[in-house]
C-alpha cells in the first residue's frame, strides 16, 4: 500500500495537475485528454488522481476558475476605473466581456466544440460553482453595490444584478449561428437594452398593472 502524501506533496501534486490541465485542455479538449496525461508528468498513479479531483471537468472548471480574477480586473479596469458614468461603465463592461470570451484560450477552446461544451455542461457541479463565484466575482459585485449606493443602478441584489450582465455571453456563444451584420448590430443593441435597465430610476409595476387584459378588466368595472 502506497504511503501517504504530506501536506506539501498534496500542494505541490495539485499545483502540477492544475498546471498539466491546462496544456492539455488547450492542446487537446477535454474529452480526449486522458487521466495519465494528467497524472505521468505529476509523477503519480492514475488513481491517485481522484485524492484531488473527482473528475476532468472538475479539474477543467477549477483551472477556468483560476484565470478569472485576473480577467475581472481586467473588466473593471476597462469599465467602472475608466469613466464615473455608470450606464457607459455598463456597456464598457459587457463588450469587455464578450472581448474576454472571444480572445481567451480556455473560453475560444469550447466556443470551438459546441459538443464539448455541451457534454462539460451537463457534468457540472452548479451548486460548487456557484458558490465559488460569489467570493471570485466579489470585486465586481463591489462595484454593482456601490453603484447602487449612489443611487445609479437599480435597487436588487447585487450577485443577481452582477449574473444579468453575464446575459450578453449568449451572443458569442451563439455567434456561429447569426449573420455577421446582425452579431453586429446585436453586440452594440444589448449593452444598452442591459444597461438601460439597470440604470432606470422608475420602479417595476406590479404585474397586474402591465397587464393589458387586466387594464381592460378593471376600465369596465
Amino acid at each position: 500500500m502506497p504511503r501517504p502524501f504530506t501536506e506539501t506533496e498534496r500542494a505541490s501534486i495539485r499545483r502540477k495537475l492544475m498546471q498539466t490541465g491546462r496544456t492539455c485542455f488547450l492542446r487537446y479538449g477535454v474529452y480526449k485528454t486522458t487521466i495519465e496525461d494528467l497524472t505521468k508528468p505529476a509523477g503519480i498513479a492514475k488513481a491517485s488522481f481522484y485524492l484531488f479531483f473527482r473528475s476532468k471537468e472538475e479539474l477543467f472548471v477549477e483551472v477556468f476558475l483560476e484565470e478569472i480574477p485576473a480577467m475581472i480586473r481586467r473588466l473593471l479596469d476597462a469599465s467602472f476605473r475608466a469613466t464615473d458614468d455608470t450606464r457607459e461603465a455598463l456597456i464598457r463592461l459587457m463588450r469587455a466581456i464578450v472581448q474576454e470570451i472571444e480572445t481567451n484560450e480556455m473560453s475560444r477552446m469550447m466556443l470551438d466544440d459546441p459538443a464539448e461544451l455541451e457534454k462539460l455542461a451537463a457534468g457540472l457541479d452548479y451548486g460548487s460553482i456557484l458558490a465559488q463565484s460569489a467570493s471570485i466575482f466579489a470585486p465586481l459585485i463591489q462595484a454593482i453595490e456601490d453603484a447602487q449606493a449612489r443611487g445609479k443602478i437599480i435597487a436588487g441584489d447585487p450577485l443577481q444584478l452582477t449574473y444579468s450582465l453575464g446575459l450578453i455571453k449568449l451572443l458569442p456563444v451563439g455567434r456561429d449561428r447569426i449573420p455577421q451584420p446582425l452579431y453586429d448590430d446585436l453586440l452594440d443593441l444589448m449593452p444598452q437594452v442591459i444597461a438601460d435597465g439597470l440604470t432606470c430610476p422608475a420602479r417595476r409595476a406590479p404585474a397586474s398593472a402591465a397587464n393589458p387584459r387586466n387594464d381592460g378588466e378593471r376600465s369596465k368595472e
